[in-house]
């Protein structure tokens, strides 16, 4: 799609900056940028997970993940930081002004056709 940037933001460095730069090489080769104040964060809820204290569902959400990170080929993760922080997908017109908002889900994979979706409605609106 034409005229479409994509970036990444994140909370913090200085704890996994070896993740950072390999999430940069091998998933997202995008200018990154750091939301010290946290302004992205918390227009997506604060990414917080919640999943209560019942060790069952805890095990299960694990070997969930594990299980989602094995089929879509990830070669490798870390659980440094602060891992029951999610984030998501904004997405801005070409005046900066947000017009979707997609959240992270522990349970569930990023909705990449609806962000697609949105993303073409820009493009071919802004033409």
């Amino acid at each position: 799609m034409q005229g479409l940037k994509v970036f990444a933001i994140v909370k913090e460095t200085g704890i996994d900056d070896e993740g950072l730069l390999e999430f940069y090489h091998e998933y997202l080769p995008h200018p990154t940028y750091k939301d010290q104040e946290r302004v992205f964060y918390t227009a997506l809820g604060s990414g917080q997970i919640s999943m209560g204290f019942n060790p069952i569902r805890i095990f299960k959400n694990i070997q969930d993940s594990l299980k989602r990170i094995n089929d879509l080929g990830v070669k490798s993760y870390n659980i440094k930081g602060e891992g029951l922080l999610q984030g998501g997908w904004i997405i801005f017109d070409t005046n900066g002004m947000p017009c979707a908002a997609f959240q992270e889900n522990a349970k569930e994979r990023i909705p990449i056709e609806s962000i697609l979706a949105e993303a073409k409605k820009l493009s071919c609106a802004a033409k």
